[in-house]
């Protein structure tokens, strides 16, 4: 028994189709009006619930800070060097600590490096998910014929 993934209905047997290029349970109903013959042999999706995997400790993520670049150009000012003099120290090119400089992201590396030799904070933890749950006002498991009706209602209105 599982949940059709096109219609939504649950507690029913379904069944594994292709549709746009991915694997998707479907039932019987949604197989057929999708034009995907249904035999007693065809494979059935595996509706078993899957074993628990151990939980993994996350590691806290770091982006830069907001002002990352006035951070590195105040840093490199209160020491006292030109662009091309620290540039020559960290063995980096000076026009890309010109391009930081101006707001272009660093690579992880280069930002730690810059870190480091100007005693900064460049990477900060991010400390919020800026992700929001889909939450449909039925009990009703959101199915992607759900999804694709509402992205298709998004790109209508704007």
């Amino acid at each position: 028994m599982g949940v059709c993934e096109l219609c939504g209905r649950g507690k029913i047997s379904v069944f594994r189709i292709l549709v746009s290029g991915a694997q998707i349970s479907a039932c019987a109903a949604c197989c057929e009006k999708r034009g995907h013959a249904i035999s007693k042999d065809r494979p059935r999706a595996n509706t078993a619930s899957p074993s628990p995997k151990p939980k993994r400790t996350q590691r806290p993520k770091f982006e830069p800070a907001g002002d990352f670049h006035k951070r590195i150009q105040r840093a490199r000012r209160d020491l006292g060097y030109t662009v091309q003099e620290l540039a020559r120290i960290m063995n980096i090119r000076a026009q890309d600590l010109n391009r930081y400089e101006a707001g272009n992201v660093p690579t992880d590396s280069v930002a730690k490096k810059l870190e480091k030799e100007l005693g900064i904070k460049i990477l900060v933890e991010v400390t919020q998910d800026n992700s929001a749950p889909i939450i449909k006002g039925s009990s009703k498991s959101l199915t992607i014929a759900d999804m694709f009706d509402e992205m298709m209602r998004e790109s209508s209105d704007g």
